[in-house]
């Protein structure tokens, strides 16, 4: 009886084994797949050339490709070696540095990090400056002025990184403490360039060679580089603005906050990195180590309740698993990585065009993610989906009231209820024109650069401000300038009195 009992255990955990192991040959295959039929399909729904994806599976790169192309109009098609600007992704890999120089003693991550900027100081300022550390800029608490690095034109020479600080080409001025630091999270790409300027003046040398040599070469991530080289730009997936126009590779004074480009295989093999491998490599890979990995994925501890944000990161749970994210938005490029440090899952998303974000995300990282054990993006995923249907509905709505309107002030043209009056009063010009200026207003906020070039960025920041979901969006316009103009039809045609156009006038009587 006790021998029976055992082979039923036996046999029970070698079917236990066999399937695990039947598992973990095809999920990768099913991630592969996903993405291989979404990525076709997401490129034509949200009007985007190319896009370079990766995936990560227990802990190591398995699978890159590419779909569409780097330029319309040359249609080189995009391939697992073409290279995207990967924008704030970069910062991840900044991070990095920082915390190798703190594991070698060099910084330290919660000291005033004016301690390590060569005499250079913060603007005065009402709050704290010693509340200014590494650690709370890597997670964006440091309460620093928003804006970064838009870049210059080609052949134009950039500014120097001190001169960057200062405020030159930095969109809205200088770095300076704008918010009480610890407080709350205010997002700001331009603290980075404090960060770069700790890196300079601990090492003494360039930025991008202590990172290359240091993090980059030893992770292999040798299709990497901080600018473009002749090489890589061989290979390069041109940028696009909203409309479909290629764009030029603009000169960036800064490359800690955003100056890497990448192959989307290189940057699977960073992620890759902070989790554990098929054969028990240690996240960290030797460059640093897992304790420091670990403080990555750590919340910053704000004193008001606000996003969760780790050192280069975006951290939420989706039920019981850890998800990192990080996005990246450049003038023609978008870029965003998800990675799950527990499971070991990771995905690389890098696209060249305005229209990518983050549609184009969604519709390609939700059919990965239902592929993976508890889908770990299925709530972000629902949401997303929902608000798509309510940018669709309310288009609907507003869309069928403009259509109604129109509908009921023709039907009123045609049956002599409604004439242009020979003299419009003030007060119907004046309520003529605010919805004909309230669509006006509309296309130039959201489809052109026109505030943001107000607010000092450059020409072509963007062509479009960005949107949850910009595609459907769209559609949201149209439903606008419908609903306008067909109120303004219904100012400028005014209801005819039917009595006074058709009863016939009354002979005078004699006297």
């Amino acid at each position: 009886m006790r021998l029976n009992s055992l082979r039923v255990l036996l046999c029970l955990a070698t079917a236990i084994g066999l399937t695990q192991a039947a598992w973990a040959q095809d999920a990768p295959r099913a991630a592969i797949t996903a993405v291989e039929q979404a990525a076709p399909a997401a490129l034509s729904r949200q009007g985007t050339p190319g896009v370079g994806v990766a995936i990560v599976f227990d802990g190591e790169p398995v699978w890159s490709g590419g779909f569409g192309v780097t330029h319309v109009e040359t249609g080189a098609p995009v391939t697992a070696d073409t290279v995207f600007e990967i924008a704030s992704v970069t910062k991840p890999v900044t991070a990095w540095a920082i915390l190798k120089l703190a594991e070698d003693g060099r910084i330290d991550l919660d000291a005033p990090i004016e301690t390590y900027l060569g005499g250079w100081t913060l603007p005065p300022s009402d709050f704290d400056h010693a509340l200014v550390t590494a650690r709370a800029i890597l997670a964006h608490g440091a309460g620093l002025s928003e804006g970064g690095d838009s870049g210059v034109e080609p052949g134009e020479v950039p500014p120097s990184l001190l001169e960057a600080a200062n405020g030159a080409t930095m969109e809205y001025g200088p770095v300076r403490v704008a918010h009480p630091p610890g407080e709350g999270y205010h997002y700001s790409s331009k603290g980075f360039i404090l960060l770069e300027m700790a890196v300079e003046a601990v090492t003494g040398e360039r930025f991008g060679d202590y990172v290359t040599r240091e993090i980059l070469h030893p992770l292999g991530m040798n299709d990497t580089a901080f600018g473009w080289t002749p090489e890589l730009e061989a290979r390069a997936a041109w940028g696009h603005d909203w409309y479909g126009n290629p764009l030029p590779h603009y000169e960036h004074a800064t490359k800690a906050q955003g100056g890497l480009v990448a192959t989307a295989a290189d940057v699977a093999r960073f992620l890759a990195a902070s989790m554990a491998d098929a054969s028990g490599t240690e996240p960290g890979r030797g460059v640093i180590t897992p304790a420091s990995v670990r403080e990555t994925f750590e919340p910053f501890p704000f004193a008001e309740d606000t996003v969760d944000i780790g050192l280069g990161y975006n951290l939420h749970l989706d039920g019981d698993t850890l998800v990192a994210r990080k996005s990246g938005d450049h003038r023609g490029y978008k870029a965003v990585v998800f990675l799950m440090p527990d499971s070991k899952d990771g995905l690389v998303i890098l696209a060249n065009s305005d229209r990518a974000a983050p549609g184009i995300f969604a519709d390609i990282a939700c059919p990965w993610s239902r592929t993976l054990q508890d889908d770990p993006l299925g709530r972000v995923c629902v949401q997303l989906a929902r608000l798509h249907k309510a940018h669709l509905g309310a288009a609907l709505v507003l869309a069928t009231a403009g259509a109604s309107i129109f509908g009921a002030v023709l039907a009123g043209w045609r049956r002599d209820r409604r004439s242009v009056p020979s003299r419009y009063s003030v007060w119907r010009r004046t309520a003529a024109i605010l919805p004909i200026l309230v669509v006006a207003v509309w296309w130039a906020y959201w489809y052109s650069d026109i505030p943001l070039r107000l607010q000092g960025f450059p020409p072509t920041f963007y062509t479009v401000r960005a949107t949850l979901w910009p595609t459907a969006f769209v559609w949201i316009s149209i439903g606008v300038s419908t609903l306008g103009l067909a109120l303004a039809c219904l100012i400028l045609l005014p209801r005819t009195n039917a009595l006074e156009t058709k009863r016939p006038s009354r002979p005078a009587r004699s006297s």
